[in-house]
């Protein structure tokens, strides 16, 4: 199947690494805009991912991504909750509440739906260099 490790000089497959060639362009997120509609056992949430510059994205990007009950991101203990594309993008949940994989649009567009018990929910990123990036606040009610 392969071995992944993520170590000092970033990702590895195989131990060949996953970075790109010196010189090659990349598109990458680096903040996300959120927007919150909150409901009676489920929130919709749409995002629009920027660059480092905070220009909207031009093409798609793909990553990781898993739901938390904390602001700080630090717990995925969401037996409760499901996650789908509500539009924009494509999502790949890789387990009942565990991570998925995301798809934005080529315009940097992801939007979801949480449906869960009444909590309160964020949605955290793992960017390209295995920071969080963490949404705002997703209530439902």
């Amino acid at each position: 199947m392969g071995k992944y490790s993520f170590g000092k000089n970033g990702p590895t497959f195989n131990d060949i690494s996953m970075l790109p060639a010196t010189g090659t362009v990349v598109t990458a997120f680096n903040s996300v805009t959120t927007t919150a509609t909150p409901a009676v056992g489920s929130c919709a949430v749409q995002f629009v991912f920027k660059d480092a510059a905070g220009n909207a994205l031009t093409a798609p990007v793909s990553g990781l991504l898993y739901l938390s009950e904390v602001a700080t991101g630090l717990t995925n203990d969401l037996a409760d909750t499901t996650l789908a594309v509500l539009t924009n993008g494509a999502l790949k949940n890789l387990g009942s509440a565990g991570p998925s994989l995301f798809t934005t649009t080529a315009a940097g567009l992801l939007g979801l739906t949480i449906t869960a018990l009444a909590d309160n929910y964020w949605v955290v990123f793992v960017k390209p260099d295995g920071t969080l990036l963490i949404s705002d606040v997703c209530t439902v009610s």
